[in-house]
């Protein structure tokens, strides 16, 4: 946090300047003490890093606005009015000027706080209706992974332990289930949840009680406010009912209020039972395994605990564990780490921050061009403001009415950025591919957003207003008076002002352009990296047997009719079914394994991801068979347990040897490798080779699987098929969460793919402003030298060099601009390596097409002011004094 202060020291030095001279001192040390209390206190709260820099950059943003109050306060309120009409007057006078300086402002400040909304409901506030203030998320951590999750037993001895720091525990699991209220059943998502969960999360129903200890094996349900509004019409007698879920009766007990959306990051579920009731929405029975690992575990510290001290108290009550358990727990720790790091908000952040700082550069480049106009529209007024100066006006005075005016095209600007960003709040979830997943955004726009906002404002008009005011209230009386054109230092001054600016605004263009690029290339060549499996043209579908009773026997019998069926489907080449799709939403679960013949050093954790899979997988997935061969009918319930491994893993444990034959055991039991399978990607495209293995659904049963078929033409044309060769098994049996392959590969870039599109808007928009800003300037760099051009005309110039004089400075400062953006454009790649896909930060082709595309556009925008230099008449241009 130490550069975070020195930011807001040095931002509140710099603010300073704003406030009245007599009480500047004051006001200092008032504002440093008040943000050193604010920091205190987010620390002594164990406040995150990120939501404790974000709070401190947040309330030191509003020294700017109260220095400027206090300013405006000081003023002459008379004075001051005079200034707000005789500025609205002069915008009046130029609508085109105003509309296009709105236009950008709106553009840039809506950007920022559309992206700060988005980060705010993601990263800041992941838990709508919810006080996450203090709340922690809790992972199983071993030498090799620190994303675990609990085991039922050792959540309640840890919870039991009652460490130190932390006044609660909860923990939960999101399901999917059935829900039959008066019509036919609905597939929803809810969570498992302890007794506690709502105490814990400081949630007060909206109708009816919360879960107390005496209904963890009770059939109770709470339901969410959405989902009673969606499906029992919002019943006030709702509370007391019986409603079915998986075939079961469950009483509703309570509706939760309006917003509160469980305790997933980025999901919206509807219904909240109680853990005790595991076995109607899970195969098996979790809850008295200490060796199977199914819940996450959120935590809420006490008053003034911090996240060190619970920390702390968990590595001992970890120790504990395993001593007393050392079977399910040696080597595992716990840690603690705050929400804004877990689950959706983790994943997204990195994108975020990439977000915020592109919409920052935005604006930068906004108002670089909107200072470029504001110098342009100066050289006009030197006759107004010398005859000012001349009848007694103070510089200051002119300052401030420049201030004034430039005041309220931001002011303008923030309340068009305010409505873009209302507008443009939901458009994250039209980047979200398709998902089973419940996946939810908040995106109103919040108070905070419009304070975020008013604080962009003000510093906007700030940084576009500032310079152009010192220039224009600085002209030489008596020249100015004589002729506006002969103010030749004062014009000089403001082109090479311009020309910095312009600059600034091409090399940050070459930035977002860059960046851009590397995201676009990055996605082009996910979309054909070699996945590990080659099957594309075909169809996913989820089947769940538990709501409907069928156990293993019947269940696997189904399974095996159900694949006959499909089979026989007209353009379908192959079908099989699996636990898991890789490169969907987890991409497979993971289990400790002992391996025969293999002694792991100390401390080494033998954790392999696994999939339970049908026959005809491999075939199916284009999965190629490497050595021995893959599952299929002869691995049934009946034969010892078959798996088959990856290279990776076959490497890494029989080094030099044949991996077929040799012997495995895990928590199914011992199993037989019987082949080794190509490597492929499971979980994200980015990550390094793993250990993985299959093994037979047959064998090791799961009544929730996914139905994966190849088909030789259009997907979506064998859907319908698809359902009835499910209702012809089981009428009451629903197919849901169908989607094309296609449409499935779409989760593993959609990461990339929100950055590049985002990025490719702006990047096109800030070249845009680029151009305007070059034409602008190269444009009256010509109409300050049309005299010159004449003269160099009349003594034989050429129509080619009048071309070439004009073109030059255009093209140098373009050239200045390609060569600074260059390093800014390194320095970004590097810092956005992590999330690039396929593609290195350095690759030559992201770095030379932007800066040709710049290079071409440039040329293009000073060739038309230079054209036209090439069109004057001699005898004309030489008249003009």
């Amino acid at each position: 946090m130490k550069g975070v202060r020195r930011l807001w020291l040095a931002w509140i030095w710099c603010c300073a300047w704003l406030v009245p001279r007599w009480r500047r001192a004051t006001w200092r040390a008032q504002w440093r003490a008040d943000l050193w209390y604010y920091d205190r206190w987010l620390e002594s709260e164990s406040v995150g890093r990120l939501r404790a820099a974000a709070a401190l950059i947040l309330r030191a943003g509003g020294a700017l606005p109260h220095a400027v109050i206090l300013q405006f306060l000081e003023w002459s309120p008379v004075m001051l009015s005079h200034d707000v009409s005789f500025g609205a007057r002069m915008l009046a006078r130029r609508p085109a000027f105003t509309f296009v300086a709105v236009l950008m402002l709106g553009i840039g400040i809506g950007a920022n706080a559309t992206i700060f909304n988005w980060l705010q409901h993601v990263v800041l506030q992941p838990l709508p209706a919810v006080d996450v203030s203090r709340l922690v998320a809790l992972h199983g951590t071993t030498a090799t992974r620190d994303d675990l999750s609990f085991s039922f037993p050792n959540f309640v001895d840890l919870r039991a332990s009652k460490p130190a720091g932390l006044e609660d525990l909860i923990a939960f699991r999101a399901v999917a289930m059935n829900l039959r209220g008066d019509g036919e059943p609905r597939r929803v998502w809810g969570e498992l949840v302890t007794p506690n969960f709502f105490d814990v999360l400081r949630v007060e129903p909206a109708l009816g009680r919360r879960f107390v200890e005496a209904d963890h094996t009770a059939e109770v349900v709470v339901l969410s406010h959405g989902a009673w509004q969606r499906h029992f019409g919002g019943d006030p007698s709702i509370v007391g009912r019986l409603i079915t879920l998986n075939a079961r009766p469950f009483t509703v007990i309570g509706v939760t209020p309006e917003g509160f959306r469980g305790s997933v990051l980025g999901l919206s579920l509807d219904v909240f039972v109680p853990v005790g009731m595991q076995r109607a929405f899970m195969s098996d029975d979790r809850l008295g395994e200490r060796g199977t690992s199914f819940l996450q575990v959120y935590g809420r510290l006490q008053p003034g605990a911090s996240l060190q001290q619970a920390q702390a108290a968990l590595d001992v009550a970890a120790a504990r564990l395993a001593a007393a358990h050392p079977a399910q727990n040696e080597g595992r720790g716990i840690a603690a780490e705050p929400l804004w790091k877990a689950g959706a908000a983790g994943m997204m952040l990195p994108i975020m921050a990439i977000l915020m700082a592109v919409v920052g550069v935005v604006l930068l480049i906004a108002c670089a061009n909107l200072a470029g106009l504001l110098l342009a529209r100066a050289a006009g007024r030197q006759r107004e403001v010398a005859i000012r100066l001349a009848v007694g006006a103070s510089r200051a005075r002119l300052v401030r009415q420049f201030l004034v005016e430039s005041s309220m095209l931001a002011v303008l600007g923030g309340g068009a950025g305010v409505l873009l960003s209302a507008w443009a709040a939901g458009l994250l979830r039209l980047l979200l591919p398709p998902t089973p997943l419940p996946i939810a955004f908040e995106s109103a726009v919040s108070p905070l957003v419009v304070l975020y906002a008013t604080g962009v404002t003000f510093a906007a008009a700030l940084a576009f207003g500032f310079l152009p005011a010192l220039r224009a209230s600085a002209p030489d009386p008596v020249v100015a008076l004589k002729d506006v054109t002969s103010a030749a230092g004062g014009v000089r001054g403001r082109s090479r002002l311009r020309g910095a600016l312009v600059v600034t605004q091409v090399a940050l263009s070459l930035v977002l352009l860059v960046c851009a690029a590397l995201f676009v290339r990055g996605l082009l060549r996910a979309q054909t990296m070699d996945t590990g499996f080659a099957l594309r043209e075909g169809v996913l579908a989820s089947i769940d047997l538990l709501p409907n009773g069928y156990d293993p026997g019947r269940g696997a019998i189904f399974h095996q009719r159900l694949l006959e069926r499909v089979a026989g489907v007209p353009a379908v080449v192959s079908a099989t079914l699996a636990s898991n799709m890789p490169l969907d939403f987890g991409g497979g679960s993971d289990t400790s394994v002992a391996i025969e013949g293999y002694v792991p050093a100390p401390g080494e954790d033998v954790q392999v991801y696994y999939n339970r899979v049908g026959d005809r997988y491999f075939e199916t997935m284009g999965i190629d068979i490497l050595a021995g061969r893959a599952l299929d009918e002869r691995d049934d319930a009946g034969r010892p347990l078959a798996v088959v491994v990856n290279e990776t893993m076959a490497r890494r444990y029989w080094a030099n040897q044949d991996p077929v034959g040799r012997r495995i055991d895990f928590g199914s039991g011992p199993a037989v490798v019987v082949g080794v399978a190509r490597d492929g990607k499971y979980r994200q495209l980015t990550e390094a080779p793993r250990n993985y293995m299959y093994v037979s659904l047959a064998q090791v049963f799961r009544h929730d699987a996914l139905l994966i078929v190849r088909t030789s033409g259009d997907p979506a044309a064998v859907v319908p098929s698809l359902h009835a060769a499910v209702r012809e098994l089981d009428p009451d049996l629903p197919l849901f969460d169908v989607r094309t392959i296609a449409e499935h590969l779409e989760l593993s870039v959609f990461l990339p793919r929100i950055a590049g599109s985002i990025l490719a808007i702006f990047g096109l928009l800030a070249v845009t402003l680029a151009v305007v800003g070059l034409y602008g300037l190269v444009a009256l760099v010509a109409a300050q030298r049309t005299r010159e051009i004449g003269i160099r005309m009349a003594l034989g110039a050429t129509r080619g060099d009048v071309l070439r004089l004009v073109l030059r400075q255009g093209m140098i400062l373009t050239g200045i601009g390609l060569v600074t953006g260059f390093g800014l454009a390194v320095a970004a790649a590097q810092g956005i390596r992590s999330q690039l896909v396929g593609v290195g930060p350095t690759d030559a082709i992201s770095f030379a097409g932007p800066a040709v595309l710049l290079a071409v556009v440039a040329l293009v925008a000073c060739a038309l002011p230079a054209r036209a230099a090439t069109t004057l008449d001699p005898v004309t241009a030489l008249r003009q004094e």
